[in-house]
């Protein structure tokens, strides 16, 4: 299974009743299309990033900053620019000039040992302890770099994948959107998400973020 792929290729197979390998392109194909669906209707991905990369971000305040999902803290570097020339010259440093929020996230799953987390959505200034700011009248002031996304897939975004995918794979026994026969009426397909999968998204959908994303 790819890496940005909510489901794996057997997992489908499984929940369509089908089995060997002759599908499979067509199974590959309605996964990664469900799964970038989903990204879209969310405002956001559930996979995690292979590797640390670098955002920039233009605040609205000094004290806090909303971002994009970090999965983990691990390889976590906060910058601020603070002579505008790009350079981002001073690095925070976490619980001393700035925590992660929300500061009790919510367990995603246990599994293997491990506890996974869903992801943190804003940095604040511990104004009380740090004389650090941000500087919202600097463009791009904040440098971000981190694995972005969710360290695991919520089951809720499997199912909804699931139910998707099937309905993609579907789509090709349909090529005029419609299913039936004259004798038991016909139906048109829905050109969209699921309903199904539509509710199993409530509550992971993210809004715009505050501030300007590069």
């Amino acid at each position: 299974m790819a890496h940005d792929q909510y489901v794996d290729k057997d997992d489908l197979k499984t929940y369509i009743g089908i089995s060997g390998s002759g599908q499979d392109n067509n199974i590959d194909n309605a996964i990664n299309a469900a799964s970038r669906q989903i990204d879209k209707v969310c405002g956001r991905y559930f996979y995690q990033d292979s590797t640390a990369n670098a955002k920039t971000f233009t605040p609205v305040s000094n004290i806090y900053l909303e971002v994009p999902d970090i999965s983990t803290t691990t390889g976590l570097i906060v910058k601020t620019d603070t002579t505008d020339d790009g350079s981002y010259d001073k690095t925070l440093t976490i619980n001393t000039d700035f925590i992660l929020r929300p500061t009790n996230p919510k367990l995603i799953a246990d599994a293997g040992g491990t506890s996974y987390f869903e992801p943190y959505g804003e940095i604040r200034i511990l104004n009380t302890r740090s004389s650090e700011r941000f500087d919202p009248s600097i463009i791009n002031n904040v440098q971000v770099t981190a694995k972005f996304g969710f360290s695991r897939v919520p089951d809720a975004i499997k199912q909804a994948t699931l139910i998707q995918a099937l309905r993609l794979f579907k789509r090709k026994d349909t090529p005029f959107n419609v299913f039936g026969n004259d004798e038991t009426g016909t139906i048109e397909l829905f050109n969209k998400m699921d309903p199904d999968a539509k509710e199993l998204l409530k509550g992971y959908r993210r809004q715009n973020l505050v501030g300007n994303v590069l």
